[in-house]
């Protein structure tokens, strides 16, 4: 106990030394840095947002929509309007490259004016600098002094972001008043002082804080030990009770296999397996022997490679067995390997949605496939590869459910193809996926129109029933083919787009925000090629709703303000805003955190008429066509792809240990620099919405 007590005291009190050393000698000091660092970052986060409102306005000049004259004025109007701070006194103007003032809100007195020889009390020709700043960088700061908001009596220092917009030859900017930066940092400056008198205060407690401390984490070690070793048998079971042939590889540091794949490969010890190399076990293809480069070793570094194929096992005899094999990326303690699951083709009912011939064949399949994916999670396989291989699945599902109901149903009377939207839509799928689905087919005219309905009605219900049967819900706001609303000609959901668009109800734009994630389910399908498939009804659908929003520029404002009446899970000081869950979790909803930044997305790349479903697609696609600046881009990817990592290691989780699969996250189950991550990834998910509200507005 004297011994415990030395080991905990002793760091204790060397602890506190050098933790008032950091607040006294580093902390303190650099407060000054860290604040001034945030308020840069602000004022330019918010010159990128104003910016964004010159290039709209001519992405009209370029479609013809306004002429260049009436778009600078637009742009004039709302810049001078823009206002955001607590008094909503903070102001943006805008100078051109000679430079004149082409507006300002508090010195309308400038606006026209030539700003050459303007100065400020210091005598810094400071629009001057700006201009010259632009020409030569495109962006940066400027310190100078000027009015206080709207009181021209009161000069004072100011720091300024300016970034010029060269289509139009102007320079964009907003700033911050550095003495209430200084208010601010001296009122931080006073919080850390005072708690540094309340350590103090605390400081004879330390040891009794520390050693008990020392009893709880050896406590808590030993309980992780048993937690991991109860986890590691959970997982195997999981393994053997899949049924499938497991190979892994981490590192390059041997191999393992689970029991299926040492008994199909005729070996009895995992020792002797182990010392061999992959190489040896998986019989190069074709391809690979051509270009040098295993699919495996492809997948492990991160490269285009095929993650589902047929190959060779070689047997302990030197017999060939031929596999349907599947490889995913993993991370196991940031080493990264390979998995394999080999199925053989002695038994494709039971391993691939392809080859089912009835109903149960298909959900044994479909079922497999999630826990095919539940268990590579499970392992640390990447989340956007086990998202694609489960999206993949409920694509097969789709088209062998049609395939299944023409048998039963005869021969579409006219070509058709069905639409997923949601999830399945983007090709986000993960293990909660209900369907969202709906069907188009060609329009019909004369006596005929009413059978074709009712014969489609049919493939709908049908549909509908099916993959309910494959393990995918019915959707609870009834978004399916089976209802008559969304089971359609291509005449009538051309009308129904142009009446979301144009009645702007709140009912209409929650629509809108599901359907307008739709895509073709049967594209690449046996009926889709024949004479019968809808091979152009999608497209020509994304055709019609493109010209529609041309035609109806407000309705973005109102989508808009749609999406800023939900907010992310994060309250003003940083912390996480969790809601009780049924069986007494404090937790975040996951889901909800995503679809806020997929609503932004779908909003921005609607307005740049983009076709693409994915978010990270149209992530990609905005940034190409320069609609969203690169570090937005970049930081909405990582974003997201914390978010989907999050949300389908939380599901897979519940789902091994035979929980209800839920989107309810509890932060404990985060490391510390994940939950840093998060609230990271919610506080730019903020700075987007921030973006929109500075364009189109606040909604009421």
């Amino acid at each position: 106990m004297k011994h415990l007590a030395w080991r905990t005291a002793f760091p204790a009190f060397l602890a506190f030394a050098l933790f008032a050393g950091v607040v006294f000698f580093y902390l303190l000091p650099s407060v000054d840095r860290v604040v001034m660092d945030q308020k840069r970052l602000m004022i330019r986060e918010l010159t990128e947002s104003a910016w964004n409102v010159l290039a709209r306005f001519e992405a009209e000049v370029e479609t013809g929509s306004l002429s260049r004259q009436e778009a600078q004025r637009a742009a004039i109007s709302q810049v001078r309007n823009l206002h955001y701070g607590q008094e909503s006194k903070d102001y943006f103007w805008i100078i051109d490259m000679h430079p004149h003032m082409v507006v300002h809100p508090y010195r309308p007195d400038l606006e026209g004016t030539d700003l050459t020889d303007f100065l400020d009390p210091h005598g810094q020709a400071l629009f001057v600098e700006m201009a010259e700043l632009v020409r030569q960088q495109g962006a940066g700061y400027v310190n100078y002094m000027w009015q206080w908001k709207d009181d021209s009596q009161r000069i004072v220092p100011k720091l300024s972001y300016v970034k010029g917009y060269q289509p139009w030859g102007w320079v964009l900017g907003t700033g911050v008043y550095t003495e209430d930066v200084d208010a601010e940092i001296a009122s931080l400056k006073e919080n850390l002082q005072l708690a540094i008198v309340v350590i103090l205060l605390l400081v004879s407690l330390l040891y009794y804080v520390l050693l008990r401390a020392s009893f709880q984490a050896e406590t808590g070690r030993l309980r992780m030990v048993e937690a991991l070793r109860g986890s590691e048998e959970k997982y195997k079971a999981l393994v053997e009770s899949a049924g499938e042939a497991i190979l892994m590889s981490i590192a390059g540091e041997g191999l393992y296999a689970n029991a299926s794949l040492l008994s199909l490969l005729g070996y009895d010890k995992e020792n002797e397996f182990a010392q061999l190399d992959v190489a040896d076990i998986i019989e190069a293809t074709e391809e690979e022997a051509a270009s040098g480069l295993r699919h495996w070793q492809a997948v492990t570094e991160g490269l285009v490679a095929p993650t589902r194929y047929e190959a060779e096992l070689v047997h302990r005899q030197g017999d060939r067995l031929r596999v349907m094999l599947t490889l995913s990326r993993i991370v196991v303690q940031e080493r990264i390997g390979f998995m394999a699951v080999a199925a053989q083709f002695s038994q494709p009912r039971e391993l691939d949605i392809h080859t089912a011939e009835n109903l149960d064949d298909l959900e044994a399949a479909s079922r497999r496939t999630r826990d095919l994916g539940s268990m590579m999670m499970n392992q640390g396989a990447d989340s956007v590869a086990v998202s694609t291989m489960l999206s993949a699945g409920a694509d097969a599902v789709v088209k062998k459910a049609v395939d299944f109901i023409v048998t039963e149903m005869g021969s579409p009377p006219v070509p058709f193809d069905i639409m997923l939207m949601g999830s399945l839509g983007r090709s986000e799928v993960t293990f909660s996926a209900d369907q969202d689905h709906a069907l188009i087919y060609d329009d019909v005219h004369g006596q005929d129109e009413n059978n074709v309905r009712k014969y489609f009605i049919a493939v709908g219900i049908r549909l509908s029933d099916l993959l309910n049967a494959s393990g995918y819900p019915y959707c609870p706001g009834k978004i399916m083919s089976s209802e008559e609303a969304w089971c359609q000609p291509r005449k009538s959901w051309f009308a129904t787009f142009d009446g979301w668009i144009n009645s702007l109800e709140p009912e209409d734009l929650l629509r809108a925000q599901i359907f307008f994630d739709f895509r073709s389910a049967l594209q690449g399908s046996a009926l889709q090629g024949s004479a019968l498939g809808g091979n152009d009804l999608v497209t020509s659908l994304y055709d019609h709703l493109n010209k529609s929003l041309a035609n109806n520029p407000r309705f973005y404002p109102m989508l808009a303000r749609n999406i800023l009446s939900y907010e992310p899970p994060l309250k003003s000081f940083g912390a996480l805003d969790l809601t009780a869950t049924e069986d007494g979790r404090m937790a975040i909803d996951i889901k909800g955190a995503m679809a806020q930044l997929v609503d932004v997305v779908r909003l921005r790349s609607l307005q740049g008429s983009i076709n693409k479903v994915g978010t990270l697609e149209r992530i990609t696609a905005l940034q190409k066509k320069e609609l969203i600046q690169k570090e937005s881009a970049e930081q909405s990817r990582a974003s997201f792809l914390l978010l989907h990592e999050l949300r389908l290691r939380h599901q897979a989780r519940r789902r091994s240990h035979q929980q209800t699969v839920d989107n309810m996250m509890a932060p404990e189950t985060l490391s510390p620099n994940e939950l840093d991550e998060l609230k990271q990834a919610l506080r730019h998910i903020k700075s987007l919405q921030a973006g929109i509200q500075l364009e189109f507005g606040t909604p009421s």
